[in-house]
């Protein structure tokens, strides 16, 4: 055997940020260590010399590790300045106010809960490959690739300020093995054919402050007074949350199996390659989402007072609700290349993909029989069919200018986790509560619950048990697809320098929408003063503080919400990238590029938790898809990045990036202004405060805003456009 050291390298990348005269910036410190080695060499054995001529069988190999440390900060309600209580829309005397009282009654520990709070990561890879020329025509290759990644302090909740115990880790374990054995048939035939195994487990865990099955959440609504000239009544309004969190613990299992075969031949001109892609997926996954429970205090007195105006639960009725599932992914695909005129190549390819889900979701009777939804529907669509083109001018020949187009169709995978949702939230598996009623409330002895997390309140007597959270597929699911298009021109002046301008279109349709299903098709009234705003439980059920409560916004009571998975998502982007590169000297480089984007959809959701595809803002109706910048829109991107010549064997390199032009619209904070289920996403109405008929309190805190010198020019521009409507 025979080997060689190749290559160590350490790597430390450590800044801070120093302010001394500016209190709006933080101080910080953050470290990236990176260090790994590799080594390669030969392994030789000598084969029958029948089979190889007395020719030697030689076994290469090459081994690599590689870790990485990085530490940065984490901010929590860092509040140092007025300036710190003003964007947060917190003073500090109540937010202590709220901790001091969650220590007291609650059970929160004395550890640090907010500010600034330093955090660490770790990440391993182990690389090993082998390749055996097993002959003159076959070469067999084995890789194996071993990750694993510690992510404390890393998932927190959607309330403004999640305190340090309510943050979960995250840890991951994969590893991948790969077989490939490459045939070369002839000069004109050569196939590849790859298996490979995955195995991968990925946790997230609560906090060590905390039990690890976790217990419910409290969310505190914190009002502070935050006066000004023209409204000295002036107040924001922001969620205070300690205790557990709607996500952790959540484990997931995955094996997958992969076979892939790929042949390549070549005609004449034509070079073709066609093959197919295969998988089977075997998943275990427990979500323990909304099953720990959430409490909902109003206000900082009935926080101090124990007294919650909401509880609500998802209580497993099984056991755990671990998901089991098997999936399998089929695809085939054929493509041609060739150059159909002198210095223009042309590629032409087509791709079918398939997705199939084995296992059904229990049937729901109660959910067909009043909603007309079938929980064991399988998100299925056969159909997806992929053609795809492009083609590479090359100007005369010179490797001067070179024009590139091309445009596709590509399908996206239908998302595991869609499935597990569906599995699990079928009615069968879990049932829930959410009651409002005061009589029926549990106590949330917090204390307790950190003691034993048994205890933790199921269903409380006299609460009514049949409102489980439903999601569903629906029957006309169909897979997103999206259509692309580009064109580029690059101009070389020379082996140094190249300067470039890209196009970039994409349309994507039937993309993934969770729909509410148990929701009034009409609304109980409208709003007059609102531009006729929607409101979708009756004004009867309405209590003195304004609340609504969306138990009783639904079609039937006889079931909790249903969310079903619908293809009513679109989105469309255009962008428009000039860019250039530099080379300098032997081995550095300058790149610069500059985009131009815009990106609109009428729903950003892309995957995971349910609920979340419901956060879109809108004005009433939740189904009423509103399309307008995405939230993944941006307008404007600069980056930079550029590596020195080597100079006594170091380099040095950096790198810029910034972003503009990113959307935001104004939200009502206080509780379901429409009725439904969702908190957050009732768009504000922006009264005119010249109009006699708006009220002097709002008339004085839109004045406030619009006459502040602080207030940027968009905000001004923003509420202008949108007088006496709600907010675009």
């Amino acid at each position: 055997m025979l080997f060689r050291f190749l290559l160590i390298f350490v790597c430390l990348n450590s800044s801070s940020l120093i302010a001394q005269q500016s209190p709006q910036l933080k101080f910080w410190n953050s470290l990236s260590l990176h260090c790994g080695k590799s080594y390669e060499g030969k392994l030789i054995t000598t084969p029958e010399p029948k089979d190889f001529k007395d020719k030697l069988l030689t076994i290469h190999f090459f081994v690599a590790y590689d870790r990485q440390d990085a530490g940065e900060p984490e901010f929590i309600a860092d509040i140092n300045s007025e300036n710190d209580e003003r964007r947060l829309g917190i003073r500090q005397d109540t937010l202590q106010k709220a901790l001091k009282i969650a220590r007291d009654l609650y059970g929160v520990s004395d550890a640090q809960q907010i500010g600034q709070f330093s955090r660490k990561t770790v990440a391993n890879t182990l690389f090993t490959r082998l390749d055996w020329q097993l002959n003159k025509k076959n070469r067999l290759t084995l890789r194996n690739n071993y990750t694993d990644w510690n992510n404390p302090f890393s998932v927190n909740d959607n309330s403004n300020i999640n305190i340090a115990e309510t943050w979960s880790d995250f840890s991951s374990r994969e590893n991948s093995l790969l077989l490939s054995l490459r045939t070369a048939v002839n000069p004109l035939l050569t196939n590849e054919l790859k298996v490979q195994l995955q195995h991968a487990e990925r946790e997230f865990v609560p906090s060590s402050q905390l039990p690890a099955s976790n217990i419910p959440r409290a969310i505190v609504r914190l009002t502070s007074p935050f006066p000004t000239k023209s409204n000295p009544n002036a107040t924001q309004s922001r969620t205070f949350q300690f205790g557990g969190q709607r996500f952790t613990p959540e484990t997931n299992l995955e094996r997958q199996i992969q076979l892939v075969n790929t042949t390549y031949l070549t005609k004449g001109k034509y070079n073709f390659s066609f093959g197919t892609d295969n998988m089977i997926t075997y998943l275990e996954t427990l979500l323990s989402n909304e099953q720990n429970g959430r409490f909902f205090f109003n206000n900082m007195q009935d926080f101090e007072n124990m007294q919650p105006a909401r509880y609500a639960r998802e209580v497993p009725t099984q056991g755990l609700p671990i998901v089991k599932q098997t999936v399998m992914d089929v695809s085939f695909f054929g493509q041609v290349e060739f150059d159909m005129f002198k210095n223009f190549n042309t590629t032409f390819g087509l791709r079918y993909d398939a997705t199939l889900f084995m296992e059904k979701a229990q049937y729901n009777p109660i959910v067909d029989r009043e909603l007309g939804i079938k929980t064991d529907v399988l998100p299925s669509d056969p159909v997806n069919i992929q053609p795809r083109f492009q083609s590479i001018w090359n100007v005369k020949g010179e490797n001067k200018h070179i024009i590139k187009a091309g445009a596709g169709l590509f399908s996206a995978q239908p998302h595991y986790y869609a499935q597990v949702n569906n599995i699990q939230n079928s009615g069968e598996l879990l049932a829930a509560v959410d009651v409002s009623d005061p009589d029926l409330i549990p106590e949330p002895d917090f204390v307790r619950y950190r003691e034993d997390p048994s205890t933790v309140p199921g269903i409380p007597e006299g609460a009514e048990a049949g409102i489980a959270t439903i999601n569903a597929a629906s029957e006309n699911f169909k897979v997103p697809n999206t259509l692309k298009a580009n064109i580029s021109y690059n101009r070389f002046f020379s082996d140094k320098l190249r300067v470039g301008i890209n196009g970039l279109f994409s349309k994507t349709f039937n993309n993934y929408v969770y729909q509410e299903a148990n929701l009034v098709d009409n609304p109980y009234f409208t709003l007059s003063n609102e531009n006729n705003r929607g409101v979708f439980v009756p004004a009867s059920s309405i209590g003195a503080n304004g609340q609504t409560d969306w138990l009783n916004s639904r079609k039937s009571d006889q079931v909790g919400r249903t969310l079903v998975l619908t293809s009513d998502g679109e989105l469309t982007q255009l962008a428009v990238v000039l860019d250039a590169t530099l080379r300098i000297g032997n081995d550095g480089n300058l790149n610069v590029s500059y985009t131009r984007n815009e990106a609109k959809d009428n729903s950003s959701y892309n995957c995971c938790v349910a609920n979340t595809s419901t956060f879109l803002p809108v004005e009433d109706d939740p189904r009423a898809l509103n399309y307008g910048y995405s939230d993944n829109h941006f307008s404007d991107k600069l980056v930079a990045n550029g590596i020195s010549p080597t100079f006594l064997g170091f380099n040095i390199g950096f790198t810029f990036s910034g972003i503009g032009g990113t959307r935001y619209s104004f939200l009502t904070t206080n509780g379901s202004l429409n009725g439904d289920f969702n908190l957050r996403n009732d768009l504000a109405f922006v009264y005119d405060p010249n109009d006699p008929e708006t009220p002097e309190n709002i008339r004085n805190g839109m004045l406030s805003i619009l006459n502040d010198p602080e207030t940027s020019k968009s905000v001004k521009d923003y509420i202008n456009n949108n007088l006496t409507r709600c907010a675009n």
